[in-house]
């Protein structure tokens, strides 16, 4: 039987089976899910036990054990509080979800609900949005709207009247939408990054300055280096229908 705080940090983890006792190990595992592991409680922790497929390289190994490991663990790790026990198993959780051939079955399924109309609507927009890109990069000259950082790799095309939104022509257009640093195209096609007119950077609410300090702008994020009229009433429908007030 698990201490309390033991189980509940098995549990908080999204182990919600307990699968049986291996001597003084508790043997628990996730719903849908092959694989299990092992806990038991040492201290005022636990020692977490693994079979083989479960990434030896995510934790620090113990070389021994006070309890012989369980029939079919190759590794045990020692963790001296609930709190760690609980930031191990969730990892382990995620790992064993994350093992072949899971991700294949997942892929498949989710081709299987893809109609022909739909996956002819998504090449369409994976080649329009290179396109799009292609006419960004020569528009800004392959670099950054706002930083001015010149890596192709990590430069996005990110719309202002999105995709989704936008008509045939607006998804083309040049104006509608920046060259952007990967790390400011995820804020402003999320909402959290916007424009107004002149280029001044409006940082959603919903980011703190420390957060921002985090992101590398400590004094605010930069104006966008130009602005050109045709940018204008798509920056006018971001501010409006995609920039998010808090």
């Amino acid at each position: 039987m698990l201490p309390a705080l033991i189980r509940k940090a098995v549990e908080d983890a999204g182990f919600d089976l307990i699968l049986g006792e291996d001597a003084e190990w508790t043997r628990v595992g996730v719903s849908g899910v092959e694989g299990h592991a092992w806990v038991v409680p040492v201290g005022k922790g636990a020692l977490l036990a693994l079979g083989p497929g479960v990434a030896a390289s995510e934790f620090r190994t113990v070389t021994w054990t006070d309890v012989p490991l369980p029939p079919g663990a190759v590794l045990a790790a020692r963790f001296r509080t609930p709190a760690e026990l609980y930031d191990a198993l969730r990892r382990v959780r995620v790992l064993l979800n994350q093992a072949p051939p899971l991700p294949e079955r997942r892929l498949e399924e989710r081709l299987r609900e893809i109609s022909s109309t739909e996956a002819e609507a998504v090449v369409r927009q994976r080649v329009g949005q290179d396109l799009f890109r292609e006419m960004l990069m020569e528009y800004w000259d392959g670099r950054c709207a706002v930083t001015g950082l010149a890596v192709p790799e990590l430069l996005r095309a990110s719309h202002a009247k999105p995709w989704k939104d936008a008509t045939d022509a607006e998804r083309l257009d040049v104006y509608n939408g920046f060259l952007l640093a990967v790390h400011l195209d995820a804020l402003f096609d999320r909402g959290l990054l916007t424009f107004a007119d002149d280029g001044t950077a409006i940082p959603s609410p919903l980011l703190t300055p420390d957060v921002l300090a985090t992101l590398g702008f400590p004094n605010g994020v930069p104006k966008l280096r130009r602005v050109a009229e045709g940018h204008r009433p798509y920056l006018a429908y971001h501010r409006e229908h995609v920039w998010r007030r808090g």
